[in-house]
């Protein structure tokens, strides 16, 4: 462990300790570990978008931003991976999260292979119509997972056939045997990770970026936030200086109360590019794809849960089905809206599919949307069990 640490964790520029125990160093932009990949060997890092709208960095900013902490140019700030989350990512594959919900993964019987294989279950509104990705405003809750369970929410972008699939996905989750990307709510400190019982209460929720290529069935790079050696955490190129994959997120929605929202984009301009709010994080390059150069055939929206198939599943989003009520109680995407390359588009509704792998324990809906008629509202979420 302590040799992988020295590979993932590069010689800082600068560094900050949060109130929350973690720290984050300021890395040189071109020796983040993305630049551990052979294939950005001599990759120039873009900084920002090239044919994006001077009005799209406009509106809100992120609001948990830590006024003290902000790297010097030439620098990105990233966070410290330590020994905890190199144990705690060695357990990631026991709840297979490495599955994403196509339409592949779901037939007339409302339960895919993933259910039968593994324990994942899905709620999700798949766009099945070509893309350069998507955005949305989803809000952030905190399920209770027990130690083998996970509960997440994203936002998937897709191309290629079923046994060669890429996708990017972003999103936030609660789990307590991974330590994966970015917003934790706030907590008290403690030892870096995110298990729920390592000595107290260490459940939080994350919003979080992965991103896969397979080919011919076969798992050929999987980039994760905190990996194994011999699959390092490389690929998406940071550009922010004062965001950082790991920070605190210190708002979540109550039910049936004030609701608590991130605003997220992935799109394709030269490159695939990750947004928060009004800022550009960094991007995934995209020569790192095999199948996602004239863009997407897939955007899909949704709650994804795991658990062991010998358990009982966890809650999704709020814990209550759309059914229970949408206003301040149920978990959401709102504002859906496509990226044609130029500008973003509502969805056409005939090319979006509902799915609810075990409708028993979660469930799927969709309204119009309050503050935009055309844009389209998608519900989900359920008590799992």
């Amino acid at each position: 462990m302590e040799r992988q640490l020295k590979i993932i964790n590069k010689s800082p520029v600068k560094s900050f300790k949060t109130d929350y125990g973690d720290i984050f160093d300021c890395i040189d932009i071109y020796k983040q570990h993305a630049f551990d990949h052979p294939l950005l060997k001599d990759h120039k890092v873009q900084m920002r978008p090239k044919h994006i709208p001077e009005s799209m960095v406009r509106g809100k900013s992120p609001s948990f931003l830590p006024k003290h902490i902000k790297c010097p140019p030439g620098s990105v700030l990233i966070k410290r991976t330590t020994q905890e989350d190199l144990i705690m990512d060695k357990k990631i594959k026991a709840l297979g999260l490495i599955n994403y919900p196509t339409s592949f993964h779901f037939n007339t019987t409302g339960v895919g292979p993933i259910d039968l294989t593994i324990g994942n279950a899905y709620a999700a509104a798949h766009y099945e119509k070509h893309n350069f990705g998507a955005k949305t405003i989803m809000n952030v809750w905190n399920p209770t997972t027990l130690s083998d369970q996970a509960s997440f929410a994203y936002l998937w972008i897709a191309n290629g056939p079923a046994d060669a699939l890429n996708v990017l996905q972003a999103g936030w989750g609660v789990s307590n045997t991974c330590h994966l990307f970015i917003l934790l709510p706030k907590r008290k400190p403690f030892v870096n990770g995110w298990t729920e019982e390592w000595g107290g209460d260490r459940r939080f929720t994350l919003f979080r970026t992965r991103w896969r290529v397979l080919e011919v069935g076969v798992k050929v790079n999987e980039c994760i936030p905190l990996p194994e050696l011999r699959d390092p955490a490389r690929g998406f190129v940071q550009v922010h200086r004062q965001i950082s994959l790991g920070m605190v997120l210190n708002q979540i929605s109550i039910y049936n109360g004030t609701q608590s929202d991130i605003e997220i984009a992935i799109l394709r301009d030269g490159e695939w590019w990750l947004k928060l709010f009004n800022q550009f994080i960094g991007y995934w390059p995209q020569k790192l794809f095999y199948y996602m150069y004239g863009g997407a055939n897939m955007a899909v929206w949704g709650g994804m849960a795991a658990s062991p198939t010998n358990e009982l599943s966890p809650p999704m989003g709020s814990g209550h089905f759309p059914k229970d009520g949408h206003q301040n109680k149920s978990a959401y995407f709102k504002q859906t809206r496509i990226w044609d390359n130029a500008n973003f588009v509502d969805p056409e509704a005939d090319k979006l599919v509902l799915s609810a792998t075990r409708p028993d324990c979660y469930g799927s809906e969709t309204a119009p949307d309050d503050a935009a008629p055309n844009a389209i509202d998608f519900f989900y979420g359920g008590p799992g069990q």
